[in-house]
């Protein structure tokens, strides 16, 4: 993941380009990997690091990479999985691994807390993968009290995707062919699937405006709040010309999150690590959440109305629904929630992302169908 060059570069002013923080300090690098992060932080002023990694063969990599680049003096890595280490400290009370790992990072052999917690614990949809409760809880045993936490704020976002940011227009001319009933089937497959589909978005394919749905603080959140619910929120139509869609739908949900390097503890330069559709491609993507069947929109609502029961005939229930072709919707009503796998599952990074969804007008005023469904990713 290192050639993420925006991962790694909004890590790298943070523990580069912030003196206040890192002069002088003591830093837990949780998750260090190849040790890039505590390389920065001891090249940005610490006065020791300690990086942490659960396997052995990646600890030994690190532990080269730190000796090739002359900051042995400054940086420690230790092999163990990190709630391994504090039961093992807790059990012997304080002199197991854990209690290594303080003295590791105090030049004096004391057993003082570290002034900074870093790691790079995100996977896809932010919480994909439970390394999160892993930083918790080395922020609860081993930061001192006030320490910093980098990042320290997450946030997760949405907004709605349209038929471009899927693979739908390719069939729509197969060397001079149409394929509609490839089409069909790849629309019915995605909604049956019931998973996420994690791949890039482009800004110009987002046909809504976009929310924040959940802001974790890291500095003070619990485990318990990984899993949650937001509040319900309306993506409304775009109408400012960007959009590249030639049809005014919405095909699905596409969600992304933001980690920041606030001006709580970065004072000297504040960053954030973004993965909007927007901003420049991380290895992260984004989830794109499909509907079933596709919502229609316009910036104005409701531009065409049924008619009554005259003699003209009448449209399908689908077409005089709002949000049918007939009459397109203003926005969308969306709620998100988020929760771990049931651990019979056997997996235990995966996510349940659960979505409920319904048409809006201009109003506000719900029409069609509210509908839910549950993603796995």
């Amino acid at each position: 993941m290192l050639d993420d060059v925006p991962r790694t570069r909004a890590y790298r002013v943070a523990l580069e380009k912030n003196p206040t923080l890192t002069a002088g300090a003591t830093v837990l690098d949780v998750g260090c990997g190849t040790g890039i992060l505590s390389m920065f932080a001891a090249r940005g002023g610490a006065a020791s690091v300690v990086g942490v990694d659960g396997a052995a063969a990646i600890a030994d990599v690190a532990r080269a990479n730190v000796r090739d680049n002359g900051l042995s003096d400054k940086v420690t890595i230790v092999h163990g999985k990190l709630e391994e280490l504090l039961r093992e400290e807790e059990e012997e009370e304080g002199e197991g691994a854990g209690g290594r790992l303080l003295r590791a990072a105090a030049a004096d052999g004391s057993t003082s807390k570290f002034d900074v917690l870093v790691s790079e614990w995100m996977g896809y949809g932010l919480l994909y993968e439970s390394m999160l409760d892993t930083v918790i809880a080395a922020r609860d045993a081993l930061l001192k009290p006030g320490g910093a936490v980098l990042p320290d704020v997450a946030t997760i976002h949405v907004a709605g995707f349209g038929r471009n940011a899927t693979s739908l227009p390719f069939w729509d001319d197969v060397y001079g062919f149409r394929m509609p009933e490839v089409q069909s089937r790849l629309i019915q497959d995605a909604a049956r699937s019931g998973f996420a589909v994690v791949c890039p978005v482009k800004g110009e394919h987002v046909v809504t405006s976009s929310a924040e749905v959940q802001r974790l603080d890291l500095a003070t959140m619990t485990v318990k709040d990984t899993e949650f619910t937001s509040s319900e929120c309306v993506l409304t139509a775009r109408g400012d010309g960007v959009r590249g869609d030639e049809e005014d739908a919405c095909h699905g949900v596409v969600m992304w999150f933001d980690t920041e390097f606030s001006a709580r503890f970065c004072v000297d330069a504040p960053t954030t690590l973004s993965t909007s559709p927007y901003e420049e491609k991380t290895h992260w993507a984004q989830a794109m959440l499909h509907f079933p069947e596709p919502i229609f929109l316009h910036p104005d609502g409701c531009l065409a109305t049924t008619g009554g029961g005259g003699g003209g005939g009448s449209e399908s229930e689908s077409e005089s629904d709002l949000g049918g072709e007939a009459r397109p919707a203003h926005g969308v009503k969306v709620r998100l929630g988020m929760a771990k796998c049931d651990a019979a599952r056997n997996d235990h990074r995966a996510l349940d992302v659960s979505l409920e969804w319904v048409p809006v007008d201009a109003d506000g005023n719900e029409g069609g169908k509210r509908r839910a469904r549950i993603y796995k990713l």
